[in-house]
């Protein structure tokens, strides 16, 4: 459920769906956009007393988001996400950063030569296997930790 908030809710009218939701027995989770903030609610919403919080002040309407993963839904997060992974690296908005490297890292020498190609290729981060679970206890395992620090 998400509890979309008029836009000149005040802190006080968002503290109180807050309190509301957690008397419920449910925990909030404030949501603060740029022109509105809305109230996610985790747990199972069903037994939610919904029609009560919809006629709180400053409360502009209630939505039930019945979709899988909804914390990930446009419902429960309009704004687009943006994460930053190095400086200038960004995945989220309209450029698409390319990650790459190999599958397992084996020694030094391959990565560097790995990381030396995604950089010519014009690759935004390398990536590298540390840790290969196989099914059969004989295959290459990964050099783990090792593998890490290299």
């Amino acid at each position: 459920m998400l509890v979309v908030m008029q836009p000149n809710a005040t802190s006080a009218d968002i503290d109180r769906v807050c309190e509301e939701i957690t008397r419920q027995g449910f925990k909030p989770l404030p949501l603060p956009g740029e022109v509105r903030t809305a109230i996610g609610l985790l747990g199972d919403d069903a037994k939610v007393d919904w029609s009560y919080i919809e006629g709180l002040p400053g409360v502009s309407s209630v939505l039930i988001v019945q979709k899988p993963f909804r914390q990930a839904s446009r419902e429960w997060k309009p704004d687009t996400t943006i994460v930053e992974i190095a400086p200038g690296v960004r995945f989220g908005g309209p450029e698409v950063p390319i990650v790459s490297g190999p599958c397992s890292v084996e020694n030094e020498e391959q990565i560097l030569t790995a990381a030396r190609q995604v950089k010519a290729a014009g690759g935004a981060a390398l990536r590298g296997g540390a840790f290969k679970p196989r099914s059969s206890p004989y295959a290459f395992q990964g050099l783990g930790k090792q593998g890490l620090e290299l």
